[in-house]
């Protein structure tokens, strides 16, 4: 998909309902609402009518659509932490499809590309912050939560000011790069009563979540094996990514996390045991310092065996295979942003998962987000997800450098 390109509009609610290129007006968005109240139609039926009934005798008849729209709620307002690829080219697209979540702050350690995004949205100069002024957000009332999507290794260093300012943190996957920094963002949560959330938008797609529920009804009986590749090519240096000190590791941090935690999230598992093997490319120089590539295996109790590969040095492979004892499932493509397609069948039947469709996940995600904030409700990914990921990663490293089986302990 091409950059993003920041183009000047008037004002933040403008930027809320405007679409980018090839968009729909609200497409994707999960739960979508007008802009403004609209006043019901007139006649004897409207005070009869309340929200969310049809329209008019007409729309009653056929399939009950449009109805009557409740007036927006109050939208979270949102300080974005980290103005890059995903930040600019994803999530500034993804909020213009939300009602319910809107920017108010930036963060960024770039005055002047802070500042252009600040144009884009409407937003006023002063509402950029720089990294070190986090610990400000307590004396702003127009930030109710913060997205962070900094490298790996700091986002603690973002987090936790946030939580101590008394802001709900959405923290970008990895939690982060060391259990002793999971710890403190989640200590910071618990002493400050706010919800830290991991950015697992996976877990909001539609798709994924028709195949979770198969495996939870036993749709093809008990799973046995599960593949998952989950391969890119990172491109060339320097980037955080293959820098260990911002991104804590090579592939198996940035993209072998998806196989990983998706994984888990579809069994309703966590593995017993760990193993693995690291491939090496000396001959890339990319590589001097994390692994390009690397493959592990994880047993569940239940007796379920995953086979997963993580690479930064393949053309783009992503997909995944439950077998069970009676038939399959599976996505292919599984966890990008767009595009993806599903399937499940046995030896009789071969289906296409065109129903449900997609959605944005990053819109969906956000929008969950905030209503746990404004319903206080628990959150699909704390904090205890992501460092159970951090802690299962660090084991799996160790497993490829000793050769090793690691058993997995609570």
């Amino acid at each position: 998909m091409p950059p993003t390109t920041l183009t000047p509009f008037p004002g933040t609610p403008a930027f809320r309902t405007l679409c980018g290129p090839g968009e729909s007006p609200r497409a994707g968005a999960s739960t979508p609402k007008p802009d403004k109240p609209t006043d019901p139609p007139s006649g004897s039926w409207s005070s009869r009518r309340p929200v969310g009934k049809p329209v008019s005798q007409t729309a009653a008849a056929q399939e009950g659509k449009p109805k009557i729209p409740a007036p927006p709620g109050t939208p979270s307002r949102f300080a974005l932490v980290g103005l890059g690829k995903l930040t600019v080219e994803e999530i500034l697209p993804a909020l213009r499809l939300s009602t319910t979540c809107q920017v108010s702050a930036l963060v960024t350690g770039n005055p002047d590309k802070g500042r252009a995004v600040a144009d884009f949205l409407g937003l006023p100069h002063d509402r950029v912050y720089d990294y070190a002024d986090i610990s400000r957000f307590a004396d702003d009332p127009a930030i109710d939560a913060v997205y962070i999507a900094t490298p790996n290794a700091l986002h603690a260093r973002d987090a936790v000011p946030a939580l101590k300012a008394g802001k709900h943190v959405l923290c970008e996957k990895p939690i982060s790069t060391t259990l002793a920094d999971a710890d403190a963002m989640i200590d910071a949560a618990e002493s400050a009563g706010r919800k830290l959330m991991v950015a697992y938008r996976v877990h909001h797609e539609p798709i994924n979540l028709a195949i979770r529920d198969m495996v939870s009804r036993a749709r093809y009986g008990k799973p046995l094996l599960v593949t998952f590749d989950a391969c890119t090519d990172v491109g060339d240096a320097p980037q955080h990514r293959l820098d260990p000190d911002l991104g804590g590791g090579g592939s198996l941090f940035d993209i072998g996390i998806y196989a990983l935690n998706t994984t888990r999230w579809l069994l309703g598992e966590d593995p017993a045991e760990v193993s693995a093997m690291r491939q090496d490319l000396p001959g890339d120089k990319r590589f001097r310092t994390v692994e390009p590539s690397i493959a592990f295996q994880l047993r569940f109790p239940s007796g379920a065996i995953a086979n997963c590969t993580s690479s930064f040095a393949t053309p783009r492979v992503n997909r995944y295979r439950i077998i069970c004892e009676d038939g399959w499932m599976g996505m292919d493509p599984a966890t990008h942003y767009r595009g993806l397609r599903g399937e499940h069948g046995d030896d009789d039947q071969h289906v296409l998962l065109k129903d449900p469709q997609s959605v944005n996940q990053f819109t969906a995600e956000f929008e969950h987000f905030a209503r746990c904030i404004q319903d206080d409700t628990p959150v699909e990914s704390p904090g205890e997800e992501g460092r159970r990921d951090v802690d299962l990663i660090l084991k799996i490293y160790e497993a490829a450098r000793t050769g090793r089986t690691v058993t997995v302990t609570d």
